[in-house]
């Protein structure tokens, strides 16, 4: 911890600012005191009433105020324990007077203290079986979803992911960032449904696009042949909705492939927001050859100098408040633009979390695209940058949203 420190300028000595002591004393927890507030309460009752009058028999919930709080079964056992040495001490004369009477509390905050240390017990063990599964599709959801590069050809990128609060974070958020002979190239999707069957369809979308994104040399023709894999693959009602980006190493115009996503928000730094729908609605991956349609391509205006192109998915947009309100992205990210791309997604990061209060109940991506007059190793004739990156070159990413 920092301490906050005086110098004393004459003799160049350091010490502690008056009252910083405060800030280590450490936090009392209110809940951890129930139970000795109520053991007082009581005792101060019975030692008050007029003789013949008793409220001795209140000892036995005591114990259970223990279990209100995120306690171990000792401090629930600890609680009994101080329960029972308060009957004792305020009721001595009870033991030879009214044995039956002391008998039946002493058996009651027993029964008190065994069941809420059983349940107290229970709950620890779902609580930490909740961590191991949270901690598995964490580590399995990152093994998918590769951190993407700070900044990939003349292209740099942030990204957020955002795990839901129902399905331990398990969710079919995409994205991936690549360069390629062509250009930058990007895709951000979403896996229809949830659970283990959605991120293994997530991770069979990114194998193929990283593998198409190198071999196949229109953006057009990427999205037709995940098309065609997603039908091959999938079952008659999978599909992925998802946004295809390439970005051309002669810094021409960008193209935009839509199937079924929501359109990307371009974002200048005095303000302005506009959502890119030009394009001619396109069905999702895996139903496009169903419907017997195509996936044009359209020009995408880059912003300009110093904005920025947001991809999203719905879980984002779809992201409801106490009283049943979208979150206003566009509105919100035009409010918190910033020239650096991390600073502006942690604004909208903090600023989603407080409209929801708490953690989104979908998965939701955010991906921030900065285009920066940077030739790619591909625009000068070399090889691009090694795949293996330190961690200082890759976009920060929460590992949970939370």
């Amino acid at each position: 911890m920092r301490t906050a420190w005086l110098t004393d300028d004459v003799h160049d000595e350091r010490r502690p600012l008056p009252m910083a002591w405060i800030r280590h004393f450490p936090r009392v927890d209110a809940a951890a005191c129930l139970p000795l507030a109520a053991l007082l309460v009581i005792a101060a009752a019975d030692l008050c009433l007029p003789n013949g009058g008793s409220v001795i028999g209140l000892l036995i919930g005591v114990p259970a105020l223990a279990g209100l709080r995120q306690s171990s079964a000792r401090f629930v056992a600890a609680t009994g324990a101080a329960t029972l040495a308060t009957l004792g001490l305020l009721e001595l004369s009870m033991v030879a007077d009214e044995r039956l009477r002391f008998a039946a509390v002493v058996a009651g905050v027993l029964g008190t203290t065994a069941v809420t240390a059983v349940a107290t017990r229970r709950r620890e063990r779902s609580d930490h079986e909740r961590a191991d599964l949270r901690a598995i599709t964490d580590a399995m959801r990152r093994a998918v979803l590769r951190p993407a590069p700070r900044r990939t050809g003349g292209v740099r990128t942030g990204v957020r992911y955002f795990a839901d609060a129902v399905e331990a974070g398990l969710g079919g958020d995409l994205y991936a960032v690549m360069e390629t002979a062509y250009g930058v190239r990007v895709i951000v999707g979403d896996v229809r449904g949830k659970g283990l069957a959605a991120l293994e369809q997530a991770a069979d979308v990114l194998g193929a696009f990283r593998e198409l994104a190198h071999n196949e040399p229109t953006l057009t023709g990427v999205a037709l042949r995940l098309d065609g894999f997603l039908a091959r693959r999938g079952g008659a009602e999978d599909f992925v909705t998802a946004l295809l980006v390439q970005i051309p190493p002669d810094g021409a115009d960008a193209e935009l492939v839509n199937c079924g996503h929501p359109p990307p928000l371009l974002l200048s730094l005095d303000g302005a927001s506009t959502f890119v729908d030009a394009l001619p609605p396109a069905p999702p991956l895996g139903l496009v050859a169903v419907a017997g349609d195509a996936c044009p391509s359209g020009p995408l205006p880059l912003p300009p100098c110093g904005g920025h192109l947001l991809l999203y998915t719905d879980g984002v947009t779809e992201s409801r408040d106490a009283a049943g309100r979208f979150y206003p992205l566009a509105e919100r990210a035009a409010a918190l633009v910033h020239p650096d791309p991390d600073v502006l997604l942690d604004a909208l990061e903090a600023d989603l979390r407080a409209h929801v209060g708490g953690r989104p109940e979908d998965d939701a991506a955010l991906l921030v695209l900065d285009f920066d007059p940077v030739p790619s190793a591909y625009a000068l004739g070399g090889d691009p940058a090694p795949a293996h990156r330190g961690t200082d070159d890759l976009a920060h990413e929460p590992a949970d949203g939370r």
